[in-house]
């Protein structure tokens, strides 16, 4: 972003700004305005600009006064007066303003704590405008924000000149129905107001976008129309979800990375790891493309509490926050923004956080503040437990008995099963899902060793631990204050804390 006066110019959008507001610039005067505002305080020929601009191209040099006439007017410069671009009779233009490097723009639809992400996804498109054609993979786990950082993204682009933007998302259980599901999609959106487009699209694929209802395409069909359209602009296209992607679909994306030849296409995909075990075809694909460089990844990871707390402040619309109330939603959201929406969202229901005025206060003490399962989470999390299988909920129910991180001996005990055999049915299953991962090991009193797992997320435990039947709660919690009293004889006042709290929790459930 270069500034001058109250002006921006935005070099990854190609626009001006003016404060907050954006102004309309096409593209052959805004590049006459970034060449002068990159080459400050200096006198441009008009031959070195059109050099510059239009090196294969010829331009009349009385076409460059027309252009600077409606930069003039644009940014309300006198011409007997400037402020900007002065005119050096007969030999070309200065600027004269002083240009100084600022933070980007206005914000993308609200996104907090993603800017680094945001700027790699615009190197990349970089890039892509030179015809290098990267492939880009947005990698995270179920509310990380991958969708929202991929609206920011095209939002800072709505306005970018020679930019074609296609877009289209997988869905849950079209993969094994309709081939090349989310392609059609993204097709018919960038062809929906530009003949040119369809017309070029109606030739490829004339079974989708012709009138003879011909077959699909193939994919060398698809590949080629994509470049065609690559050739003379820049062209984006996203794939959303690819963990659900049919197997059309993941041979083109296999394709259009692959391909060699130069074009301004950049592909942009996004996906679950939880939804990728050994067996999924895109598993092989991302490691076939990383290996080949062919391909990027972009991990998205959780919010920092600082990001948690711009996020609090912005929604409140406070400057302060009651302390302490940032750490807490951080904590029990772990950075995840969805969590963290579902959070505030349910703490303002409840009219625990109550914001007036610019002021936020809390109706109940920090300390005594209950998240539990928002509504609005328990559907989501539910979902994703369905799509395991009943061996695997089990294993994960038995490790909700213990806590958010419990050891594998507390969970055999629950089973009652021996902790080797726990143990390797732990292993398998952090190896194929992603809602438990190994948190340590500890030394039990025999001399013998014990592993310790983790859920994701505290709320995937209270879950599994709340939709337990009752008998089935109360036995386990009755065998693990057993098998603590066993592994404590002699020493049972050292866990009596312990054992009457699985006692009185295996009460409740028998009562309930």
């Amino acid at each position: 972003m270069r500034q001058f006066g109250t002006f921006r110019l935005d070099l990854r959008n190609e626009c001006v700004w003016s404060g907050d507001e954006q102004l309309t610039l096409t593209p052959r005067p805004f590049a006459v305005l970034r060449y002068l505002v990159e080459n400050p305080q200096r006198l441009v020929t008009h031959d070195e600009l059109l050099e510059a601009l239009w090196p294969e191209t010829y331009v009349q040099p009385q076409v460059l006064r027309t252009y600077v006439l409606e930069l003039r007017k644009l940014l309300g410069d006198d011409p007997h007066d400037p402020q900007f671009i002065e005119t050096v009779p007969k030999r070309g233009y200065r600027f004269l303003a002083p240009v100084n490097e600022t933070a980007a723009g206005p914000s993308s639809g609200g996104l907090i704590g993603r800017d680094s992400e945001l700027a790699g996804l615009h190197s990349q498109l970089d890039r892509c405008r030179i015809g290098e054609r990267p492939t880009v993979f947005i990698i995270g786990d179920v509310g990380i924000g991958k969708t929202a950082l991929i609206d920011a993204f095209t939002a800072e682009l709505v306005h970018a000149a020679r930019l074609r933007i296609a877009r289209g998302q997988c869905l849950e259980g079209f993969a094994g129905k309709e081939a090349f599901y989310p392609v059609r999609e993204a097709l018919k959106s960038l062809s929906a107001d530009d003949e040119k487009v369809r017309t070029l699209l109606a030739s490829a694929a004339p079974g989708w976008f012709g009138k003879n209802g011909a077959s699909s395409p193939s994919i060398g069909e698809i590949s080629e129309a994509l470049e065609a359209l690559g050739q003379s602009d820049t062209l984006l296209v996203v794939f959303e979800d690819i963990h659900w992607a049919d197997s059309s679909t993941l041979d083109l994306i296999s394709a259009l990375a692959r391909r060699r030849n130069r074009a301004h296409l950049m592909l942009l995909c996004s996906f679950r790891p939880s939804e990728v075990d050994h067996q999924h075809p895109l598993r092989p694909l991302g490691e076939t493309l990383r290996t080949g460089r062919r391909s990027e990844e972009l991990h998205l990871g959780p919010l920092t509490k600082e990001s948690v707390a711009a996020y609090l402040r912005r929604e409140l619309a406070a400057e302060k926050l009651p302390p302490g109330l940032a750490s807490l939603i951080h904590q029990n959201s772990t950075g995840n923004p969805l969590f963290m929406i579902a959070a505030l969202d349910h703490l303002r229901t409840q009219r625990v956080i109550v914001a007036r005025d610019g002021e936020v206060t809390l109706s109940v003490p920090l300390a005594e503040i209950e998240l539990g399962v928002p509504d609005s989470l328990s559907g989501v999390i539910e979902l994703q437990l369905d799509r395991l299988t009943d061996a695997d909920r089990t294993l994960l129910e038995a490790g909700s008995i213990w806590g958010s991180i419990f050891p594998a001996w507390a969970a055999a005990a629950a089973l009652d099963r021996s902790v080797d055999e726990t143990e390797e049915a732990y292993a398998a299953l952090v190896r194929r899902v992603r809602l438990l991962s190994i948190a340590g090991h500890d030394e039990l009193r025999d001399g013998s060793h014990s592993t310790f797992y983790v859920f994701a997320h505290a709320l995937y435990r209270e879950v599994l631990y709340n939709r337990m039947p009752a008998s089935r709660r109360a036995q386990s919690h009755l065998r693990v204050a057993e098998r603590l009293r066993s592994m404590f004889a002699g020493q049972e006042a050292s866990v009596a804390h312990e054992i009457a709290a699985h006692m009185a929790a295996g009460s409740r459930a028998r009562s309930a």
